[in-house]
């Protein structure tokens, strides 16, 4: 199954940064969520939205 990203900022339901990649895995969407969250610790929320290809 394929997944999107989203990134809301923390405590709030609007959408900040838009991900446009795809990714194949999920493993792979939780690896780019654990890069981001090193740029930017305790600023954003993140969510796995799973998108059929």
């Amino acid at each position: 199954m394929n997944y999107k990203i989203r990134v809301y900022d923390l405590h709030t339901n609007k959408e900040t940064i838009k991900v446009d990649k795809i990714f194949d895995t999920r493993d792979a969407a939780e690896s780019a969520i654990e890069e981001h969250k090193l740029q930017n610790p305790d600023k954003y929320d993140y969510v796995k939205i799973p998108v059929k290809s």
